[in-house]
């Protein structure tokens, strides 16, 4: 199939500091499977891409001097898991992150050192992220330039004012609530993060940023057990 030939860099975000979790383990190094959390969306990420696309590179941001508890979140009680993450070593780097995502996310997107077609950028918080939602993510940002996977939301949404009065009814049918992985053309992403890093421009992700510097994104359907762990409620959903 033609996507085998498809370049991609994977980046993973987990660089922030957790602290709505209620924990005093980092999210992302809570225990899961057969290691943590963020060994559990990685090993996706391998176990989907290893044989149907060109891994360029794969990135980890991590907190300010915090490469090595990183390293230690990424191994595995699995020997086949392990495997498969050394195989993938020559590719894979941990890059410290900065105070928000989208600094990360730059720092780890000028720490690319080939040169990848799409670029795929994924919460290190979100374990259950599912084959199908990558593949389908690849392929759209492929065809249409970005893509997001994302979800309509199930409540009927308004739009209130600073006093907590509602100032607008919402079409529930036209809103989307987005995921990760979000996936993008790499080298157009990559400008358009520079642009908005010249000018101290903060947006909420990287499919704001996208919209601004560049165009539309095709939203997939996104998938309801793709949640990230945020909340200490959401600690349940790892047991």
């Amino acid at each position: 199939m033609t996507s085998s030939k498809t370049k991609i860099a994977i980046i993973i975000t987990a660089a922030g500091s957790s602290t709505r979790i209620g924990s005093n383990i980092k999210k992302e190094y809570l225990p899961f499977k057969n290691g943590t959390v963020l060994s559990a969306s990685v090993q996706t990420f391998i176990n989907t891409c290893k044989n149907q696309f060109i891994i360029t590179d794969f990135i980890i941001t991590c907190p300010p001097n915090g490469k090595s508890e990183c390293q230690i979140a990424l191994q595995s009680s699995s020997q086949q898991e392990n495997d498969n993450f050394q195989n993938i070593l020559q590719v894979f780097q941990i890059v410290e992150g900065d105070k928000t995502r989208q600094k990360s996310v730059y720092n780890a997107m000028c720490a690319v050192k080939n040169q990848p077609q799409i670029v795929l950028i994924h919460d290190g918080a979100r374990p259950f992220v599912s084959e199908k939602i990558i593949i389908e993510g690849i392929l759209a940002a492929k065809n249409f330039g970005a893509s997001v996977p994302g979800l309509t939301p199930t409540d009927t949404q308004k739009q209130i004012d600073k006093d907590g009065f509602i100032i607008n009814h919402l079409e529930r049918a036209s809103l989307v609530a987005v995921q990760t992985p979000q996936c993008f053309n790499f080298q157009k992403l990559l400008e358009a993060h520079k642009k908005s890093h010249l000018e101290e421009k903060e947006y909420t992700d990287d499919t704001e940023i996208w919209g601004k510097y560049c165009g539309k994104v095709k939203v997939i359907p996104g998938e309801s057990q793709n949640i990230k762990i945020t909340y200490p409620k959401d600690l349940e959903s790892l047991k």
